[in-house]
């Protein structure tokens, strides 16, 4: 006994020295421990609560790191009841689940938890009392949620009505909600701490064995493992048909693409929705595009269904002859008096505030009625009694017009991007998605593109968008004979599993290469999924909102594509009649072919790559003498020359490379008439200081716009424009804008261009002369047009050409990427001037004075024999060049005259010797010997340097 009791001691003893050293190892990451403290983990990781519900550690065991954020107390659940938050009060661990008490709420909630060796399960089992959603996982962590972090986190949702905010792979707030619309009990997660090498693994494994959520191999985890997702591919809009394959397979070939996406909605292809495709090219229906399928794929080429998700044609057979039952609409109305079959106007019971008739691409608004079988289209309304629908047009979309009762019900539908939409609790809008699935599978397409998804919010609101979203994505998966790749505009945790790629943007139209660094800059490495650098467009002479676009820019597009891997997709620019008139294409196209071949080859190492992804860092592709492919380091700098003696015809290139013979472009740009030209429109009126409203002002800022006394030369009225700012916003931050509106709104569509004179102040700040337009009719363009105010006294500007890559350096209050890089003023209908100051410096009070702001018509001019001064050294080359032309010079036996679609006009043989471009700064002045008689030339110089061979 006294052996056993000495054994027993001995053990305790050990025990307790084992227990203090791990308390003491555990200390060191949190010194709140208490035996009523829950603990929740597996092999990678320990969750600690407190018995009051706080997060006190979330533990990364792999490298000993609490990776919790403490910075702010945080609640492992809440729930929301009657619009107010409670979080949770008591949390027990009982029987592998947890009991959470909500205080006053009078809330419980079981949650069953499933520790496994590499994750732990979690799922809603029980509730007790009324609310409106419950979170039952909260864990803010300290982590980027990025790939060069050792340890990865990520929480999955399980089942289609478990909300999970972030997005996979990678997370940095572990958050899980459920709503008691959609249904608390069952809701389920599967959280994740691993290795970052194990993270996509390990989903797989997840993934793979999910009840409630359709598996695919070819989205997600599995997405850097199939091929599908890092191609590239041209965009079909109705041309494709058995005749023209091989066309297609050659367009494939002239660029080294290997997919093909039909994109539906024209008129002469398929409607959305239905599907149903145009019967005069494709008799036989979708069997066309099966036979379509199996010639691409002999040669290698994938196809791609591409939609408006669940968005439904106008025309299609759910709206005409009979309009579906299940078409969405935002409110409904009771009919006051009855209504025969010509009837124009529609009085209703029911209050008609808030709808107006204004509709456009992006605006959730209809002016359509449905009354029973027939759909109406309204042109008017009336907000006060009698509430009436006016200027009714009868019988649309091929509906019948009919006679309706008192008491009818007349049904305001929902549209977005000119299309409606399915009531989200239908059955109709089930039969949509499985629409996606039979399609697909009966002709054997390869992928699915959702368009037009990031419109969710039509359905329900913004709040649920999530939810109806992704089951429309579930349901098209759920229906698939076999997994495709798919890829949406937007994107929602359980699209994640599906999407075989990410980050097509839209094309711009000017800035490209800036365009393309925010691009870049924007990729979230944490999905960790294959990229897409977006759709793009080549542009030839489109002034003034439209650049053209130069092989430098097509290099810098491909130095990224293949610096991140990452496919691109082009919507035009290959045809042959394409090709064949707008010749710059065909260089274009080579170039790219070049550069996906490399890529597809993965040719380069990953240094290389690396720095390819430089931002701002550019890079010119060329072939040594052995035959091997390698990359210079390059510059292109531009520089706009705003007329002869004009003091920009003067100005400083730094070369950072070794000295080396100029290369160089010139474009000839548009000129503008006479600032007294009798065709001119006044935009502003300084008789009235009411003129300008609307102010706004970033953080510190304070300004006005008033009238003043001194007059312009020609005696015109000027206003004074003050400023200032006292340093609490940065400096390039630094703005005020003050609007004026039109009512009615200007047509300048025959006047583009603005002449203004500025009495400037020499301190720096930007002046920002912006046009706009309707929401509805300009996407929310941004027509803006700088001035630097680097001068003293007056001076004058004829501002044509909207500005792009400018705007990006500086912080305005709105910085949408599209609204500065693609969208475009729709002149005909302008409503707004704004006028903006930025890069206010501190302390100093900013005082121009600005006379009249005039549209001005944009005319063509005529140079003749241009000059380039480097140095005092001179290069003249002798030729004519109009508007829209151009000049590439790389050397004496490769000087080129291009016309405005890049058509080659003539060699030049220039004139005296190739200057030298110093390394460092160098002196560059632009002359011409001659130019259109009473017209200002203006011209813009691109300097190009190259540095030595990686």
């Amino acid at each position: 006994m006294e052996k056993l009791y000495f054994l027993l001691k001995r053990t305790f003893y050990i025990i307790c020295l084992f227990s203090l050293i791990m308390s003491c190892s555990v200390k060191k990451t949190d010194s709140r421990i208490d035996e009523k403290d829950i603990i929740i983990e597996n092999d990678y990781i320990r969750y600690r609560i407190s018995s009051d519900g706080k997060n006190l550690l979330f533990f990364n065991k792999s490298d000993n790191i609490d990776l919790l954020n403490s910075d702010t107390v945080s609640y492992c659940a809440y729930i929301v009841q009657n619009g107010k938050q409670y979080n949770v009060q008591s949390v027990l661990l009982k029987d592998s689940s947890l009991y959470l008490s909500f205080g006053n709420s009078g809330v419980t909630v079981i949650v069953r938890i499933q520790e496994t060796e590499h994750n732990i399960k979690m799922k809603v089992e029980g509730i007790e009392g009324s609310i409106q959603s419950l979170t039952f996982l909260n864990i803010p962590l300290k982590t980027e949620g990025m790939p060069y972090e050792p340890f990865a986190t990520c929480v999955l949702s399980m089942n289609s009505f478990t909300h999970v905010r972030q997005l996979p792979a990678l997370q940095t707030h572990l958050w899980a909600t459920c709503y008691q619309k959609f249904g608390i009990t069952g809701a389920e997660i599967t959280l994740l701490g691993v290795p970052m090498k194990d993270i996509l693994s390990e989903i797989r494994s997840v993934m793979k064995n999910a009840k409630d959520i359709p598996y695919s191999d070819k989205g997600g985890a599995w997405a850097q493992l199939s091929k599908e997702g890092k191609g590239s591919y041209l965009f079909n809009f109705g041309n494709l048909t058995e005749s023209t394959v091989n066309e297609w397979i050659d367009k494939c070939s002239s660029v080294g693409f290997n997919q093909i996406d039909s994109h539906g909605g024209a008129a002469d292809f398929f409607k959305f929705g239905s599907f149903e495709l145009n019967s005069e090219k494709w008799p036989e229906g979708w069997n066309h595009f099966k036979r379509i399928n199996e010639q691409l794929h002999d040669v290698g080429i994938s196809s791609i269904f591409h939609t408006y998700a669940f968005f439904i044609d106008k025309n299609s057979k759910y709206t005409t002859p009979v309009p579906h039952k299940d078409l969405a609409y935002f409110r409904s109305f009771t009919l006051a008096e009855p209504i025969n079959s010509e009837d124009s106007s529609i009085i209703v019971k029911e209050s008609t505030e808030n709808i107006t008739a204004v509709t456009g691409f992006f605006v959730q608004n209809s002016r359509t009625l449905r009354i029973g079988d027939e759909l109406i289209e309204f042109t008017g309304v009336t907000n006060s009694y009698p509430f009436k629908f006016t200027g009714c047009k009868r019988g649309l979309n091929g509906t019948k017009a009919s006679a309706h009762i008192t008491e009818a019900k007349a049904y305001h539908l929902k549209e977005m991007f000119g299309l409606f939409v399915p009531d989200p609790e239908s059955e109709l809008f089930l039969e949509i998605a499985r629409n996606h699935a039979k399609i697909v599978n009966e002709n054997n397409f390869d992928g699915i593109y959702l368009d037009a998804i990031d419109g969710s919010s039509i359905l329900a609101g913004p709040e649920y968008s999530w939810y109806y979203s992704s089951k429309f994505v579930t349901e098209i998966a759920k229906h698939l004979k076999r997994p495709v790749g798919m890829e949406m505009s937007a994107m929602e945790h359980h699209y994640w599993h599906y999407r075989s790629r990410w980050q097509a943007w839209d094309t711009p139209r000017r800035g490209f290469k800036k365009f393309i660094d925010l691009h870049t800059a924007s990729i979230n490495g944490g999905l960790l999924l294959p990229l897409q650098l977006g759709w793009w467009l080549n542009f030839t002479w489109e002034p003034p909102q439209t650049e053209a676009t130069f092989v430098d820019d097509v290099e810098y597009l491909c130095c990224k594509m293949i610096g991140y891997n990452a496919g691109l997709a082009l919507l035009g620019g290959v045809d042959q009649k394409e090709v064949e008139d707008k010749p710059a294409f065909k260089r274009f196209n080579s170039i790219i072919k070049q550069y996906e071949e490399l890529r597809n080859q993965n040719y380069f190492n990953d240094s290389i790559r690396a720095l390819l992804r430089q931002p701002e860092k550019e890079y010119t592709l060329f072939q040594e003498d052995n035959g091997k492919y390698n990359f210079k380091p390059a510059t292109y700098i531009k520089h706009k020359v705003a007329g002869l003696g004009h003091t920009s015809a003067k100005w400083t290139v730094k070369n950072e490379f070794q000295p080396q013979p100029v290369k160089f472009r010139i474009e000839s740009l548009l000129s503008v008439k006479s600032y007294q030209d009798t065709t001119n429109i006044i935009l502003t009126d300084y008789s009235r200081q009411d003129n300008f409203l609307n102010k706004a002002t970033s953080k510190g800022v304070v300004g006005d716009i008033d009238c003043c006394s001194e007059n312009l030369l020609n005696y015109e009225d000027a206003v004074s424009f003050t400023a200032q700012s006292d340093g609490t916003s940065t400096q390039i931050g630094s703005w005020i804008m003050l609007e004026k509106k039109y009512e009615p709104w200007l047509d300048l569509s025959n006047n583009k261009a603005l002449g203004v004179w500025i009495k400037g102040d020499g301190n720096g700040e930007l002046l920002n002369l912006r046009l706009q337009g309707p929401f509805q009719f300009s996407h929310g363009a941004k027509g803006d047009h700088f001035v630097k105010i680097d001068f003293i006294g007056w001076k004058y500007f004829e501002l044509v050409e909207v500005e792009s890559a400018e705007f990006s350096k500086y912080i305005w209050p709105e910085m949408h990427v599209y609204n500065s890089y693609l969208n475009a003023v729709d002149f005909s209908k302008v409503d707004k001037l704004q006028f903006w100051y930025n890069n206010l410096p501190k302390g100093k009070q900013i005082n121009c004075l600005i006379g009249p702001i005039k549209a001005i018509s944009t005319v063509s001019s005529t140079i003749e024999n241009p000059v380039i001064t480097i140095n005092g050294e001179k290069i003249i080359l002798p030729v004519v060049m109009e508007s829209g032309m151009y000049i590439e010079f790389n050397s004496p036996s490769d000087c080129k005259l291009y016309g405005s679609k890049g058509e080659l006009i003539q060699e030049i043989l220039i004139k005296g010797s190739v200057p030298i471009l110093n390394t460092g700064d160098n002196n560059i002045s632009f002359s011409c010997s001659n130019s259109t008689s009473g017209i200002n030339p203006r011209v813009q110089v691109t300097v190009i340097s190259e540095g030595k061979p990686l």
